[in-house]
């Protein structure tokens, strides 16, 4: 009888460990920055709830680059700790702007697990979908891809930093985080399949007096945009985009977003 409530205990945890692996935003997390022109850092390509540690190394980790000058390099990293890194070298002066995709993948969860995991990204209107086709009470497969990106300074600054890298979602800053004055938020704007997307729920997670625990700071507005009220430290920003999946594997398909950056 012991035996047999150990293994049923067992699969509890490991369905659960299991279930909860989508809740994992993949970030970028550079050991700096900022750093001189022609110096090298380590970028870390991280997974994990909270900010900044990692937790697990990012699985299905592809198109890991980082773009500086107009010229985009690949990386390739290697797993270290609970983590992937790779160090890289930026020769020139400005922005560059790293990224990776964490590969599609489908998974299945129970009602009552993706009622929550809905509920702690605030994705109500899915909530709402899922009651009113009857859905509320049946398991959810769902299909997900996570887009990452951090941008890093070099020397001088430039106007690199607002350009699109052309991930399926990404958040775009409007202003150079590192032009701020004390007290001044940060736009962003968000782009879904290259075009503004209103109404997602931006959460950010800091280093500094905000907080590493990710909370909302808002939605977008209908032209995708938001500022972000910012302080000094290290920033995590996700947002997550979830429609009615056209493959017959999942119900639902969502796009992930994170975007890494350091006010000074």
């Amino acid at each position: 009888m012991k035996k047999k409530f150990s293994l049923v205990l067992a699969l509890c945890l490991f369905t659960a460990m299991i279930q909860n692996l989508a809740a994992h935003y993949t970030f970028i997390m550079p050991d700096s920055f900022r750093i001189a022109p022609g110096s090298s850092v380590k970028i870390g390509f991280h997974a994990a709830d909270g900010f900044p540690e990692s937790t697990q190394a990012a699985k299905r980790l592809t198109d890991t680059s980082v773009r500086q000058a107009g010229k985009t390099t690949i990386i390739d990293p290697v797993a270290e700790d609970k983590r992937l890194a790779a160090s890289i070298t930026l020769s020139d002066n400005g922005f560059a702007v790293t990224g990776a995709v964490n590969a599609a993948t489908v998974g299945t969860m129970s009602a009552k697990s993706f009622a929550g995991y809905l509920a702690e990204e605030n994705l109500q209107h899915i909530v709402e979908a899922r009651a009113a086709s009857g859905e509320a009470d049946k398991p959810a497969r769902e299909r997900y891809t996570m887009y990452a990106k951090s941008i890093l300074l070099a020397g001088m600054p430039d106007e690199s930093y607002k350009q699109p890298v052309g991930h399926t979602i990404e958040i775009v800053p409007e202003r150079s985080p590192y032009s701020l004055k004390p007290g001044e938020p940060l736009p962003v704007r968000v782009l879904l399949r290259g075009k503004p997307v209103g109404s997602l729920e931006i959460m950010a997670a800091s280093t500094g007096s905000f907080g590493s625990k990710s909370r909302s700071i808002g939605k977008t507005s209908a032209d995708g945009r938001i500022s972000v009220p910012v302080t000094t430290g290290a920033w995590r920003l996700h947002t997550i985009h979830m429609e009615r999946s056209t493959q017959p594997d999942a119900d639902w398909e969502s796009f992930w977003a994170t975007l890494t950056f350091e006010v000074p």
